[in-house]
């Protein structure tokens, strides 16, 4: 009986021990494909060329396309839902709507909160939703 309490005893100090998991550990590698910008829906084209972001948990890096130009930076996850998106720099080609894109960067930079619900992600200024990807 001893043996099996001291054994159930270690197991629970095992586990309680072990590191939680950062919220963005399922993020790796997942192409987030934005498709609603201010409660506007945004057209898409089902390629990569999408506008999309990918995490490096690990890293704390974000990639991924604003439609043309190919983005970059860091991200910060913060206590209670914040986030806050830090150094994202683009390429600078010509595009044919680089107006939607500036305004996807503007918005971008101006997130500081998240969510995760059912696949959607969502992206917060305040209470604001500004951004929807799936």
């Amino acid at each position: 009986m001893k043996n099996v309490s001291a054994i159930i005893l270690l197991t629970l100090v095992f586990v309680s021990c072990s590191p939680k998991l950062s919220p963005d550990h399922n993020w790796d590698q997942k192409r987030w494909t934005l498709y609603e910008l201010k409660t506007v829906p945004v057209q898409l084209s089902g390629t990569e060329k999408d506008a999309n972001l990918m995490f490096v948990p690990s890293q704390k890096q974000v990639s991924g396309t604003g439609g043309c130009n190919r983005i970059a930076g860091s991200y910060e996850l913060k206590k209670d839902g914040g986030i806050k998106f830090s150094n994202i720099t683009s390429t600078k080609m010509m595009c044919s709507d680089q107006a939607f894109e500036d305004r996807f960067l503007e918005v971008l930079n101006e997130v500081d909160g998240y969510a995760v619900e059912n696949n959607i992600m969502l992206l917060k200024k305040g209470k604001e939703v500004v951004m929807r990807l799936r």
